[in-house]
């Protein structure tokens, strides 16, 4: 099994790398015995915390007032997951206890970060060395600087190829994109971090009118 995987041993990093149903929610799964789990759920603005020792909830944002910080961050990584949620749905060919299990590592993780995106012609499937510097570019802004820094966190890159042609043939493209931006971070950066290449196949995720925007490779960095 492939994978956004080998966080078995690491953690998460095998998330994108299961091959997930197209459109299918998950069922609720055990995450431990007499516990259900819970698919995650984007936060909202009046979200609630328990206070320190006692049941009642308190609200994150008073009244006219503005949300904490720590708040904002958690709305957005909710938000975040919810978007790599999407991305498992529509891998194919994994077991519901396979997915199950992905579900549970990827609400375990401690975050994702989508780094950049690079756009490729009809059929190709190595990236231009403008998209290719453009990505390298970001990954040597300090907030990325400091994120990649720590070893244990992952770089997938999530290959999807448009909705024309053959599903078969298509797969195979999405994956030799996704491998090919692989080798060019490695040829182009001294980053230490474990990489993936996810093949996604045929899809429209990214834009259902225009076919031509469903050719890519979103590069994300995965905190196990």
């Amino acid at each position: 099994m492939a994978l956004f995987f080998v966080i078995g041993g690491l953690g998460i990093g095998a998330f994108f790398a299961w091959k997930a149903i197209s459109g299918r929610t998950p069922p609720p799964a055990a995450d431990e015995v007499g516990s259900e789990r819970a698919r995650v759920t984007p936060a909202v603005a009046h979200a609630s915390s328990l206070e320190a020792g006692v049941g009642h909830p308190k609200p994150l944002i008073e009244e006219g007032g503005s949300p904490p910080a720590a708040a904002v961050d958690r709305v957005e990584q909710d938000q975040v997951r919810q978007e790599v949620l999407e991305r498992v749905d529509l891998m194919r060919g994994l077991s519901n206890a396979d997915k199950d299990k992905l579900y549970v590592q990827v609400e375990r993780a401690r975050g994702f970060t989508r780094i950049g995106t690079i756009r490729f012609t009809q059929s190709g499937t190595m990236p231009a060395a403008a998209e290719t510097a453009g990505l390298v570019t970001n990954l040597n802004e300090p907030e990325l600087r400091k994120l990649l820094a720590d070893p244990t966190v992952i770089l997938i890159m999530v290959g999807y190829a448009d909705k024309q042609g053959e599903e078969a043939k298509n797969l195979e493209i999405s994956r030799s994109r996704a491998e090919n931006v692989v080798k060019a971070l490695r040829d182009k950066t001294d980053l230490v971090n474990i990489m993936h290449a996810v093949a996604m196949g045929s899809q429209d995720l990214a834009d259902q009118s225009n076919l031509e925007k469903n050719r890519l490779v979103e590069v994300w960095a995965v905190q196990p």
